[in-house]
């Protein structure tokens, strides 16, 4: 499963990682982030989210 999370940053007051939904494999998750729209979004395996394993909105950040 595939989690599809929004990275928010705040000017000046760092960022925060927000779940939108899940999904049962990738390419539905990246469908949906597509479908949405959304460019500073990625999708995760759930089980690396959960136990915290993937990049944090703060380093992806592109300003």
């Amino acid at each position: 499963m595939y989690a599809l999370v929004v990275f928010i940053c705040y000017l000046g007051h760092g960022c925060e990682n927000l779940v939108i939904d899940a999904y049962l494999n990738e390419a539905q998750c990246l469908s949906a982030m597509d479908e949405q729209r959304l460019r500073r979004a990625g999708c995760f395996p759930i089980e690396d989210f959960i136990d915290g394993y993937w990049i944090p909105a703060h380093e992806r950040a592109e300003f």
